[in-house]
């Protein structure tokens, strides 16, 4: 009897919920899914670097979920898009055949790989703000934004020149390598941080409260 009145209740909320909101949080989780994938394959593959991305991206995807207990707080799926991309682009054949054929396609891994990281960083901003006492204004949010992604993606050369002197591999074949990759960095994060300040402003409000984000960037008294 518990349970025929627990899937009643649960089809009673899911009818409550609108449809266009159903079918956002269905995108969102078909991307995380992927995101989860990704993360077990370079978890195989002892892909040190990928599984440490991955597992920061799936703690900051599940955290409202779980906070809120409700699946339906998903992150926009736009954004674990962009998340789940350089991931993907990393463990897949296809894109590997593509950077051995095309000259600009590391370009687009690295440009690509930005955004993910401009993602995260901006996900802190909104976290830390629904989780803790920290306000940041939008000004602020979009800098550090842009710091974030320069800083981790410093960190992450770091680990890539580690990794190479540890196990023999060549992931930085040369100083212009790194440079180019920071550029990318720069160039990503300075769009990204001025594109979600811009997002935040045209979301609709009956959005921004369905995900949390209402009060997003005002200090409440």
């Amino acid at each position: 009897m518990s349970n025929g009145n627990g899937r009643v209740a649960g089809q009673s909320r899911l009818s409550s919920v609108p449809r266009q909101r159903v079918l956002e949080a269905q995108l969102s989780w078909i991307s995380s899914l992927v995101l989860f994938f990704s993360t077990v394959y370079a978890v195989l593959n002892l892909d040190v670097l990928w599984v440490i991305f991955g597992t920061v991206a799936l703690t900051l995807y599940v955290l409202p979920i779980a906070t809120y207990r409700d699946p339906f707080k998903a992150l926009p799926w736009e954004m674990t898009i962009l998340l789940s991309s350089p991931i993907l682009l990393h463990i897949s054949e296809g894109a590997r055949m593509m950077s051995e054929r095309v000259v600009w396609w590391d370009s687009v891994t690295s440009l690509a790989f930005a955004f993910s990281l401009s993602t995260i960083g901006f996900l802190l901003t909104v976290e830390l703000h629904m989780y803790t006492s920290v306000r940041m204004n939008r000004a602020f949010s979009s800098f550090f934004v842009v710091m974030f992604t320069l800083s981790m993606s410093g960190f992450w050369l770091l680990g890539e020149f580690i990794g190479d002197e540890v196990f023999g591999t060549s992931n930085l074949q040369s100083n212009d390598v790194v440079m180019t990759q920071l550029l990318w960095a720069l160039i990503g994060g300075l769009a990204m941080g001025f594109l979600y300040a811009a997002y935040m402003q045209v979301m609709p409000d009956r959005r921004r409260r369905a995900l949390g984000l209402l009060h997003m960037w005002e200090v409440q008294k």
